[in-house]
């Protein structure tokens, strides 16, 4: 188990939270008894009121705790609690991104409870289990947790998630994912259970080629690196299926199991067999040294970074390769929205909350806490529905229109279409988020091509 209890970073008023964030206080919903009427197929949830709520597993009449792990809950005393589970890593490869994911995902929660929650419900995070990006250990954790949860705020990974998926099938749990691969958004990928979110790898891949052609000079050959059968996989898909469109040559593709890949092996390519750009899908350290080894013998190719292959310590004052990354020789793509300092009305309520907890705007952050908008949609459904149980929010999760004031696009979820909308930064060590946004919503010639109706990429 990982939580931050030991960090004592969020210790502020929910009331100033709430002032600060909403405008104001929330007012107290006045709930009369009415005599129980029909409730409609949770096929559409939202022509449907229930006066009546079914529960189940991981909902209680009872309120959430004022904190978990010593974070603050904001939760209402008032009422009841919907209880989430939460699958990270804070010691494999992502590890560098795990406390933000939580940190960002519990803020969310407690601005949404300090704003009124979920029907008459407060939503709480249960304290999360470290996986080690480790499907094994993924599905211990998850069996760690079903009992006690009605869904999961986060289960990160797609390998991962997709060890665990039979297991959450039988149990009707759905999930948010901290991946974008582009097989959750198929039911004949994910049942209908993971709740994606943002623009996906397949697409971040395709649109990286379109746009480093269009804004980057002359690209004739170009290299692909990734992490086999996990998220490098759609990733170089996308960026393949792009050098297809236009003709360009794909010297090398090298693309590994995490637990393979090998830096040397990597900048030897790079070193051995030149091309004027590549595409990289790694975690952040192992991009670091793939990019400082290359430049150390002279190569220092344009670069595109798939969104969790960058952080923004690689711009932070005292960082070796702060230089490197600020060259104009690499890209970075966002991590599924813009970053955190984009204009929307949710960036702004999510900066407000986020800076009364820490001072980084780190590109985790903005992915924590943009993943739980369409979670927060499907509990809400599932409540107007008249079905909180697990099986009624998985039905729920099959048809409703959800939103996330501005991260996203509105759309529908179980339509079985993927966005493709990416987000193109240049690292840029004078931004809190370490990257200066240069396009916002692109979509390239290739991605506007592709049938976005015919199933994952990889």
């Amino acid at each position: 188990m990982n939580s931050l209890r030991k960090r004592g970073i969020i210790i502020f008023s929910i009331l100033s939270l709430v002032m600060v964030a909403c405008g104001g206080a929330a007012e107290e919903e006045v709930v009369e008894e009415t005599t129980p009427e029909v409730v409609e197929s949770l096929d559409s949830p939202a022509v449907t009121t229930a006066s009546a709520i079914k529960t189940g597993t991981g909902v209680t009449e009872d309120p959430c705790p004022a904190e978990i792990g010593g974070v603050p809950t904001g939760a209402n005393p008032a009422q009841g609690c919907i209880y989430l589970g939460m699958l990270n890593d804070y010691t494999g490869p992502f590890a560098p991104a795990g406390p933000g994911l939580e940190i960002a995902q519990r803020a969310f929660w407690l601005w949404a409870n300090s704003s009124g929650g979920v029907g008459d419900y407060s939503v709480a995070i249960k304290e999360s289990f470290d996986t080690g990006y480790n499907p094994q250990k993924h599905l211990e954790g998850y069996t760690a947790l079903k009992d006690d949860v009605a869904a999961l705020s986060m289960s990160l990974g797609t390998v991962q998630t997709l060890f665990i998926l039979d297991e959450m099938d039988a149990d009707n749990m759905i999930a948010v994912p901290m991946s974008w691969w582009s097989g959750w958004s198929y039911k004949e990928s994910d049942k209908g259970l993971v709740i994606e979110f943002g623009s996906q790898y397949c697409a971040d891949g395709m649109n990286a080629v379109d746009w480093s052609l269009a804004n980057l000079g002359e690209i004739n050959t170009i290299g692909i690196m990734g992490f086999a059968g996990d998220y490098g996989s759609d990733w170089a898909a996308g960026v393949a299926k792009a050098a297809e469109a236009n003709g360009l040559e794909v010297a090398w593709t090298y693309t590994p199991p995490a637990t393979e890949f090998d830096v040397a092996q990597a900048v030897g390519l790079m070193v051995t067999q030149p091309v004027d750009a590549y595409y990289p899908a790694i975690n952040a350290g192992f991009m670091a040294q793939v990019a400082g080894g290359a430049a150390q013998q002279g190569i220092t190719p344009f670069a595109m970074l798939a969104g969790p292959s960058f952080n923004d310590a690689f711009v932070q004052e005292g960082f070796a390769l702060k230089g490197l990354f600020e060259s104009g020789a690499i890209y970075a793509m966002g991590l599924g929205a813009a970053p955190y300092e984009a204009d929307t009305p949710g960036h702004a309520v999510m900066r407000a909350t986020m800076s009364q907890i820490t001072e980084s705007a780190n590109p985790f952050l903005v992915a924590g806490w943009s993943s739980q908008y369409h979670l927060k949609g499907v509990l809400e459904a599932a409540v107007k529905g008249g079905d909180l149980s697990r099986a009624g929010i998985r039905r729920a999760a099959a048809n409703v229109t959800v939103d996330s004031d501005g991260f996203f696009p509105s759309r529908t979820l179980g339509q079985d279409r993927a966005d493709a909308q990416a987000y193109i930064g240049l690292p840029d060590g004078s931004i809190g988020s370490g990257q200066k946004l240069l396009a916002g919503g692109y979509v390239g010639p290739t991605a506007k091509a592709y049938d976005w109706t015919s199933g994952a990429c990889s």
